[in-house]
């Protein structure tokens, strides 16, 4: 049988959190169980849960793990004071595990600490070379020094450490951006988005960047949406929502700051879902045909429980009739026939999708995986 931290390693969540949680049940003093669900609280954004399990962990072999989790869970309420002084008294213990530094730099640069953040981010770099995270925001910082040559090089080593995370291509064409390489950060936004079709962040700024022709400032919807994703992609996802809400009451209107006012609310800590699925509704009104936000709503009621699932089932429907050659309209319906037990239907959404899509597509992969596990049902 395999531990909950393997488990855990595998990125098998919830099969570790319904195994931790079973065995609290029996022998609520576990410590293992005890720290793999705190460690899970924190990976979902629930940082207070997270600290009521780690107040329960005795063992002084263990000192070091609940610091390190007590110091994520700061990092998540945004107190970036009490995140540094966590990670500094690890530190002081050696041996100093990478994750330490990093999280270190993390709090320093929120704190404006900039050269001590990027010190800090060089020691997590030195001890896990391979960790893209560690080298984005140890380019991160050496990007806050104008220290432009030194940045890209940790970007693009980033990159090819993990080609799939959208931050990578985001902060080097916005460094690119600002030395006046329009159009090479063009260019690098254009490959993010091949790989990641999904990656919002990457639609957004591309559709906010000025035409390579060049012609006239950039409008202030763009402008709008620009600096809402910048916000966000920072995690100051409340000041995000009050930017996009203070455009929304001066007249600036689009599909795209509705989707990105429905994401801040369900990126806050706890999530605002009320209020981000009003935003989804309000973008359905600006745009009845678009299959977008139609798709945003049903995805993000998928997510709320059993029952929003036929008003789920219902938007994601209507954005496949609206978008029926696009490939994401069927996968996110499948997921809620699926959810609904009307297997049938999903088999044969599923095959359809298998048969349209050409070998090289993104989705490719993911329809296929997805059909095979339907007919294992």
């Amino acid at each position: 049988m395999q531990s909950l931290r393997q488990l855990l390693a595998e990125g098998r969540l919830q099969e570790a959190l319904t195994a931790a949680t079973r065995r609290l049940v029996q022998q609520p003093d576990d410590e293992e169980a005890l720290l793999v669900s705190a460690r899970i609280a924190l990976a979902e954004g629930r940082p207070d849960q997270a600290e009521q399990l780690l107040s329960r962990v005795r063992s002084p072999k263990s000192r070091q793990e609940v610091v390190m989790m007590r110091a994520t869970a700061a990092l998540l309420r945004e107190d970036f004071a009490g995140a540094r002084n966590l990670y500094l008294s690890v530190t002081q213990q050696p041996p100093v595990p990478a994750e330490a530094w990093h999280g270190l730099g993390l709090a320093l640069l929120a704190l404006r600490q900039v050269p001590e953040a990027r010190a800090a981010h060089e020691k997590a770099v030195a001890l896990k070379p391979e960790m893209a995270a560690f080298r984005l925001e140890l380019g991160h910082a050496l990007d806050l020094e104008q220290r432009d040559r030194a940045a890209v090089h940790q970007f693009v080593r980033a990159l090819r450490l993990d080609p799939r995370d959208s931050r990578g291509y985001w902060v080097l064409a916005q460094l690119l951006e600002r030395r006046g390489k329009a159009r090479s950060a063009r260019r690098i936004l254009e490959l993010g988005l091949r790989l990641l079709p999904e990656s919002r962040l990457l639609r957004a700024t591309l559709d906010a960047s000025q035409p390579l022709t060049g012609a006239g400032p950039e409008d202030p919807v763009s402008a709008l949406l620009r600096e809402a994703s910048e916000l966000m992609e920072r995690k100051r996802n409340r000041d995000a929502l009050k930017l996009l809400r203070a455009g929304w009451d001066k007249g600036l209107r689009s599909v795209e700051l509705k989707l990105l006012e429905a994401e801040a609310c369900r990126a806050l800590l706890p999530p605002d879902m009320p209020a981000a699925v009003r935003a989804y509704e309000e973008a359905i009104s600006l745009a009845p045909e678009d299959w977008k936000p139609l798709t945003h709503l049903g995805i993000c009621l998928l997510s709320e429980g059993q029952r929003h699932l036929p008003r789920a089932t219902e938007a994601l429907e209507t954005a496949r009739r609206l978008a029926p050659e696009l490939p994401e309209t069927a996968l996110n319906l499948i997921l809620a026939y699926v959810k609904g037990n009307r297997l049938p239907e999903a088999r044969e959404l599923g095959r359809q999708v298998e048969e349209a899509l050409p070998p090289d597509h993104p989705l490719r992969v993911q329809a296929g995986s997805l059909l095979e596990d339907l007919r294992q049902v």
